[in-house]
Formats: C-alpha cells, sequence, structure tokens
C-alpha cells in the first residue's frame, strides 16, 4: 500500500535552533515564501525609489506586547517582548529627543527610572547639545555596533537591567509590564515616532537605504521598506525563543499594517511616498472587492502593467 507523500518544509533554519523549534511548532510560519513588491519613484524626487513589500504591509500582523500572545525572544523573560537588548540610539537628535521626552515623561509611568535622574537633568540645562555638554545619560551605557563597513565602534544604548532595556517595566508595575515611552505617549496622545527611540519605533519595519547605479549609469537612491524578520537581525535572530511578525496569532489586527502603523510608515518614507503607497493598496483593496463581485476583468483586478491595462480597457 502506498502512502502518500508529505511535502517537505524548508525551515529557513537550522531545525535545532530556537528559530526552527519554534516554526516546527507552528508557533511561527516558515520565512520563504513570495512577497509581492511596489516600486515606484518618490513623488518628490525622481531619483529616490522606493521598494515596498506588499505582503508584508497588507499583512494584518500587529504588536502583542503586554498580551498573552506576546511569548517574547527570550522564553524565560517573556513580559519584556523583544526588548531584551537595549536600545541603540541612531544618532545626537536621537540621543537629545530621548533626553526630552525622558524630562516630560512623569515618574509614575517608569518602574526602573534611575534615582539620579532629576539630578542629571538638572544640570544640563538645555537639552541640545547634552552629548557635549554633559555626563552619559543615567539610562544610557556606551557599547559597539558595527559601521557600514562592519568595522565595530563606540555607540550609545539603553542600558540593560535584569535582563532588559532599562525603560521595560515589568508585570506588578501600576502601568503594566511594557515600554514605559510607550504607554506614556500612548496615555497622552504623543505620536509613538516621537516619543521612542528610532530603532524602537522602527521595528516591525526594516528600511534599507542604498545608492546604486541604473543601467544608464545614473545613480539613484533605493529604499526597501519591508518586514522586520528574524533574518533581519543578522546571525543572533535565529537564537531567539519566538518572533512576532510570523507569528499568525499576531496577525489578528482588523486593519491592515500600511493603515493602524500609518505614523511609522510616515516617519520612514515621508507624507509623499506614504499618500502613494496608501493610494496603491486602496485601488488594490477596491479591484479585489470588485473582482470578487464578478464586476471587474479578473486580469485587472491586481493592479497591472499600464500598457496590458489600457489596451484591456480600449477593448472594453
Amino acid at each position: 500500500m502506498n502512502h502518500p507523500q508529505s511535502t517537505p518544509v524548508f525551515l529557513g533554519f537550522p531545525e535545532a535552533s530556537p528559530a526552527g523549534r519554534s516554526i516546527t511548532a507552528g508557533r511561527e510560519v516558515p520565512p520563504d515564501f513570495a512577497r509581492e513588491i511596489y516600486e515606484f519613484p518618490d513623488p518628490e524626487d525622481p531619483q529616490h525609489v522606493f521598494s515596498v513589500d506588499l505582503t508584508w504591509v497588507e499583512s494584518h500582523w500587529e504588536c502583542a506586547f503586554g498580551t498573552p500572545e506576546c511569548h517574547g525572544i527570550d522564553a524565560d523573560l517573556p513580559e519584556v517582548g523583544c526588548c531584551v537588548h537595549g536600545a541603540f540610539l541612531s544618532d545626537e537628535e536621537d540621543r537629545e529627543n530621548l533626553v526630552e521626552r525622558v524630562a516630560q515623561m512623569p515618574a509614575r509611568f517608569w518602574q526602573l527610572r534611575p534615582d539620579d535622574t532629576d539630578d542629571w537633568l538638572a544640570g544640563t540645562g538645555d537639552y541640545a547639545g547634552v552629548a557635549a555638554e554633559a555626563e552619559i545619560e543615567p539610562w544610557l551605557v556606551w557599547d559597539e555596533l558595527d559601521d557600514e563597513d562592519g568595522e565595530p565602534e563606540p555607540a550609545l544604548k539603553t542600558k540593560v537591567v535584569d535582563g532588559a532595556c532599562i525603560f521595560a517595566n515589568r508585570a506588578g508595575w501600576a502601568t503594566g509590564a511594557g515600554c514605559a515611552l510607550h504607554q506614556w505617549a500612548v496615555s497622552e496622545g504623543i505620536d509613538i515616532t516621537e516619543a521612542k527611540p528610532e530603532v524602537c519605533w522602527q521595528v516591525p519595519f526594516n528600511r534599507d537605504e542604498r545608492w546604486v547605479t541604473r543601467d544608464d549609469g545614473q545613480e539613484i537612491l533605493r529604499t526597501v521598506i519591508g518586514e522586520y524578520e528574524r533574518r533581519t537581525w543578522g546571525d543572533g535572530g535565529e537564537d531567539f525563543d519566538w518572533w512576532c511578525t510570523g507569528a499568525p496569532r499576531c496577525h489578528t489586527a482588523d486593519r491592515p499594517v500600511w493603515q493602524h502603523q500609518e505614523s511609522e510608515l510616515r516617519g520612514l518614507m515621508g507624507d509623499a511616498a506614504y499618500e502613494r503607497l496608501a493610494e496603491h493598496c486602496r485601488e488594490r483593496a477596491r479591484l479585489r472587492e470588485a473582482a470578487a463581485a464578478g464586476a471587474a476583468d479578473p486580469r485587472v483586478a491586481w493592479p497591472a502593467h499600464p500598457a496590458t491595462r489600457a489596451n484591456l480597457e480600449s477593448r472594453g
């Protein structure tokens, strides 16, 4: 008797790794699947091209931090989600913004607030130029981060306290487990992109910008916007016990990512580019609905090559 052969699944990671085990257990999907990309010129700069992963921005992922669905990247500390390593600051503007937000945030939101925070803030005066005028902030520490050439260089990051970022509140705190800055921002109606370090609010998006030379010799800036999946973290990504972007139980939002993460996408792309992306996604949704109702030619139900579309439309 012949038994049907099951199709082998490529896990994308060693089977015995934490990533492999999580995928095998069904908590995440394998990372290698077909993705649809939308590439378009920046409406404000024809020498700047965006390449956006539609499969990701049209997904219904949502952050589960602070809920039972968030297992955390370290199974021993699920309540801190992905805030285990601390956050590297991108530049002086990012650093100064964090100083200003700490000064504005009431102490009741921050469980691990250093005792000398008020004294440090009182001694800084103007927040601008704080790096040159004051000692390192009580919530930061010097570390190393690879530069564009892969060489390590000094970099500032938030401290790690008891296994996680100093801004990560733990269970039992009055405002609950989660990022102190995030909780405060939501409470006060402050945009997340203005309240948190860049690396924090950009996840779950990955932005990669590179100057490339087209076949005609013209150099252009190409910005890729996609999913911040395990591999984006580098070699260490496979060591996470769990990662949310591929977890089906985190794809439960009522609206797609391009809608409910609008402020983050505007911060990554700019307003004009976001509006072009949103227009494209709305048209895709309209065409899907029309095709399902039999009111549109299925050959153009998905945005097609404009020449194909023009030919079909000219023929009625």
